[in-house]
């Protein structure tokens, strides 16, 4: 059976400002105690500003450290550690283009300043500008060859890009430097998973675990290894790990769920999918179980394989993330039936509407499609929205997705929108301008974008994306 399961990406990056999921806050300013009293500085000193600007960044007055970093910052305009704290409490707020500007500042100032090199290279990878982000780590890394942290941050871009063979490589290095990093392992192992190389991504994961035994993603992950391996026992106690350790963790309530119906466990591949859904629907959980389940076994008298695919068909409707057919009352799919329909996700089919509109509506129609399938996360028809030789940002469309893929693993909340859309479009080739509004989890930015299409086969495609 083909086992393409829910995958867990674990992503390292270091803020330099802010603590990490898997290492201890790095910081090169001197942070006062947040019990100091703050009190008014009527004539302060540049030192001041910036002592009570740390102070209310530690206590997440975020807007009011920023204008005690910039007061410091007017008394002395070569600051650097004003800049570099301030780009920091920037980047907080998601306004990466005002931390990355700040951060520049800091590095004109100093151009040794490896830190600021490190974040502002974060604040790139966040923006999707993989170059500048690769740029940026290399020059820390030139300065301090010894920062284990900067090397992981390169080689998840590299992942990001799929250049596994690099990736691995800026691994090992931060592993040679710092061995007892479980953080290392676990995205070393990802990139062995995704390479098919299984006994050594489960290897890098028993390593994660003893060095961390408390981290539930590692357990999910080796455990959709044992899950593709075949062997469910194992998979099944590594996902009653996870969940021991968090117990709402949807992707391993759906592995698990997955491995007792393999199991011929029914009852509780039922109770674990019934739980998943309730708690967080997901359209891909639905088509691997569609993929790994395409007719009920013998053994399923119940047919609890029906009840499953009910519950999704239930509850995404109800939900309007998409629309999923109801199985017939017969004990099985027929295999080349279409179960998943995508009508509300892709409002207009690009073939007919072309034949039938003028060219500006049929690029407005394909930018719609585009707009809304990022929005709700069906990355299938996201990635039909653009051509094969599509390239952005000095990556190519495989890569592109991977990256949209790892954003979407990383933000939650997603809300976009555009504006003000302008259109031209030749015989074969458009371009269609807009305002961006986007917002997450992570990240809140706007700005004017720019998709370059031309007519593939009859359809609108986008092979060029410029923010």
């Amino acid at each position: 059976m083909n086992k393409k399961l829910l995958f867990i990406i674990l992503s390292l990056m270091f803020l330099l400002s802010a603590p990490s999921i898997f290492a201890e806050t790095i910081n090169t300013s001197k942070q006062p105690s947040s019990q100091q009293t703050i009190t008014d500085i009527p004539a302060g000193t540049a030192q001041e500003y910036y002592n009570r600007g740390n102070i209310y960044g530690k206590q997440g007055n975020l807007t009011q450290a920023i204008s005690d970093y910039t007061k410091a910052i007017e008394i002395n305009p070569k600051y650097t550690e004003a800049y570099y704290n301030r780009g920091n409490t920037y980047e907080k707020q998601g306004n990466l283009t005002q931390a990355i500007s700040d951060y520049t500042k800091a590095i004109e100032i100093n151009p040794k300043y490896t830190a600021a090199y490190c974040n502002r290279g974060n604040a790139y990878q966040t923006q999707g500008n993989l170059k500048e982000a690769i740029s940026d780590y290399t020059k820390a890394l030139e300065i301090n060859p010894n920062f284990a942290g900067v090397y992981i941050n390169r080689g998840d871009v590299y992942q990001t890009q799929g250049n596994l063979p690099l990736a691995i490589a800026d691994y090992n290095k931060a592993i040679e430097i710092n061995p007892n990093f479980a953080g290392v392992y676990t995205n070393r192992g990802n990139v062995y998973q995704t390479q098919g190389n299984l006994p050594l991504a489960i290897a890098d994961y028993n390593k994660a675990i003893e060095i961390n035994p408390n981290f539930a993603g590692v357990y999910t992950n080796r455990g959709n290894v044992y899950q593709t391996q075949g062997n469910l026992p194992l998979a099944i106690a590594d996902y009653n790990k996870a969940l021991e350790i968090s117990p709402n963790d949807s992707t391993s309530l759906y592995n698990r769920g997955l491995a007792y119906y393999g199991a011929e466990q029914y009852g509780k591949a039922l109770t674990d999918y019934t739980t998943a859904i309730s708690q967080n629907p997901n359209k891909e959980a639905y088509e691997d179980f569609i993929k790994n389940v395409p007719e009920k076994k013998t053994s399923d008298t119940k047919n609890v394989r029906n009840e499953i695919v009910q519950l999704f068909a239930e509850k995404l409707n109800s939900d309007k993330k998409t629309a999923i057919a109801a199985p017939a009352p017969a004990p099985a799919f027929v295999a080349d039936a279409p179960v998943v329909t995508t009508d509300n996700l892709a409002p207009v089919d690009i073939k007919q509407n072309e034949t039938k509109s003028i060219p500006e509506e049929a690029v407005r129609n394909l930018v719609t499609k585009w707009l809304t399938s990022w929005k709700s996360g069906d990355m299938k028809t996201y990635r039909s929205c653009y051509t094969s030789d599509f390239q952005s940002k000095g990556i190519n469309l495989n890569a592109w997705i991977s990256y949209k893929n790892n954003v979407r693993q990383r933000s939650k909340n997603i809300n976009i929108s555009i504006d003000d859309l302008q259109i031209s479009v030749d015989e074969n080739s458009a371009i269609a301008v807009f305002t961006q509004s986007y917002s997450s989890s992570i990240l809140k930015d706007k700005g004017k974008k720019t998709l370059e299409l031309k007519k593939i086969n009859d359809e609108w495609k986008i092979y060029s994306e410029v923010m």
